[in-house]
């Protein structure tokens, strides 16, 4: 009796390991408990910076006057929203193509900061020329001397913002939160130094000079250690041509541009229109209400971005996310809403008044941001763009136009009104579109077995809050945050699979 013909064998790709927390998510089900615990981190990260930045308010609230610190808080939303004319267009091309750049590695990175600083230098020139206009709060910044000052802390802010997209690309973004804990913790001492000193610019004098402690050091780690590592990794690939460079842009620019006049044009509007007292309580309620409504959003966008290789994974990874969200968010949000007074009033007199329903509001604004900001991941991920686009005109139409119209009648709670209206409103929009994805990736077959890519121990990202900026003594990439991570993912598979075509080796993963 002959045996039965045997099948031949079916060639398969190398299983992936579920040791490193990424691969867990997006390969299998044993790995979505440690890709929460990885998110769980991030947000302990972003925690510890956060109470930096909180406590150092508290201590700007108790060595500076409200004036003092309303005026300060208004010249740091200025060079916020300044320097975010660059970076924040620029930072998910950074993600892109630093991966790709090849022997032009650091070249592309140079480029960068060049074309970044000279448009916000221009972006400064202006400002400072129109001054007179923006009312009397950003007076303190008039005069030549001072503005050259602002202007040199401005473009070291556009360079501190890049940078975290350089270090994230470079696949070295372990990096990024030591810079900034030095910048925390070197800002909240040099608030105190400058103290008896400059009693009205030492807030953002403070913060000028912190920047350098972290942008100094790490830019000559970058261009002398890191790049050059990169360029002999990927010398034998072929950099991204300018046209693709473009395409990119233009797609991602647009919403990018949306979320920075929503996010950073909103405080600029404040200090334009109310007295310094009332734009230092309206700043300190934003940096708290920002900071917790982070906790969640990060999540969120770790999940989203990691779990977007298979459509499945992605199911399950928002419908984990907006579990554990609300778990973490209804706690904090009823603390916020009903001990508003308790919290505002560390800060000093005249706080809990003047900021505590604005913080209330904010913190009913993080419920719906939670359900818009993973739907834009989700488009980001599909490279659906002009869908992205189109809802964030919406959104900072509703949230800018709001608020314009409802501060000459409700004070600075209108601002706060003008952004949890316009949160609920694209929340409504967003959610036949998350359900039908949920839907849709829920159905879809399974995405084949991937190819183990080689990972560095240092690809953990640091993600910060559009709103918590101040609190976490970091550039915001609100807008360009979900571009930044999804880009840094596609570019993952893409640069493996080159370059084990290129050298012919089986892939393998790499630990350190």
């Amino acid at each position: 009796m002959t045996a039965p013909p045997r099948k031949p064998p079916v060639k398969r790709l190398a299983k992936p390991s579920h040791d490193h927390p990424t691969m867990q998510l997006r390969l299998g089900k044993d790995g979505a408990g440690s890709l929460f615990r990885n998110a769980y981190m991030l947000m302990l990260n972003t925690a510890v910076s956060a109470v930096l930045g909180l406590a150092y308010w508290v201590i700007a609230a108790r060595y500076y006057t409200a004036e003092a610190v309303g005026e300060g808080s208004a010249a740091v939303a200025a060079m916020r929203f300044l320097a975010g004319l660059a970076a924040t267009t620029l930072i998910g091309a950074v993600v892109r193509f630093i991966p790709r750049g090849g022997p032009h590695t650091r070249r592309l990175i140079l480029q960068t900061y060049g074309i970044s600083c000279l448009v916000v230098g221009i972006g400064c020139a202006v400002f400072l020329l129109t001054l007179d206009v923006w009312g009397p709060n950003f007076a303190p910044l008039d005069g030549v001397w001072i503005g050259l000052g602002f202007t040199v802390g401005t473009l070291g802010w556009t360079v501190l913002s890049l940078q975290d997209g350089v270090l994230t690309g470079l696949r070295e973004a372990v990096w990024v939160p030591l810079g900034n804990l030095v910048f925390s913790v070197g800002k909240l001492i040099l608030l105190i130094v400058l103290a008896a000193g400059m009693p009205v610019l030492g807030i953002f004098t403070s913060w000028s000079l912190a920047i350098a402690l972290s942008v100094i050091p790490l830019g000559l780690l970058v261009l002398l250690r890191l790049a050059p590592r990169q360029m002999r990794r990927t010398r034998a690939r072929k950099p991204p041509e300018r046209r693709e460079i473009g395409r990119f842009l233009l797609g991602d620019c647009t919403g990018s541009m949306f979320s920075l006049a929503m996010i950073n044009l909103l405080p600029v509007i404040v200090a334009t229109q109310f007295s310094s007292e009332e734009n230092a309580y309206f700043y300190v309620a934003l940096t708290i209400g920002g900071t917790i409504e982070f906790l969640a959003i990060n999540m969120a966008s770790s999940l989203t971005a990691e779990a977007s290789y298979d459509p499945r994974r992605l199911a399950d990874g928002i419908r984990g996310s907006l579990v554990r969200m609300g778990i973490l968010l209804m706690p904090i949000g009823l603390v916020l809403v009903a001990g508003a007074d308790i919290l505002l009033g560390v800060f000093g007199e005249g706080y809990a008044e003047g900021g505590a329903t604005v913080l209330r509001l904010f913190a009913l604004a993080a419920f719906p941001r939670v359900i818009v900001e993973l739907y834009f991941g989700v488009l980001r991920v599909q490279g659906r763009t002009t869908q992205l686009a189109v809802l964030q005109g919406i959104m900072c139409t509703l949230v800018l136009g709001g608020s314009l119209a409802l501060l000459p009648v409700v004070g600075i709670a209108g601002a706060g009104w003008g952004v949890l209206l316009g949160q609920v409103v694209v929340a409504l929009l967003a959610a036949p579109g998350m359900i039908a994805v949920v839907r849709e990736a829920h159905r879809a077959p399974p995405a084949p077995e991937l190819p183990e890519p080689k990972f560095d121990s240092s690809m953990t990202l640091t993600l910060r809050s559009p709103w918590s900026e101040v609190a976490a003594g970091t550039a915001d990439d609100y807008g360009t945050g979900w571009a930044r991570r999804a880009a840094y993912y596609r570019t993952i598979a893409e640069d493996e699979e080159e370059e084990r075509e290129t050298s012919g080796q089986q892939p393998v993963l790499r630990t350190a």
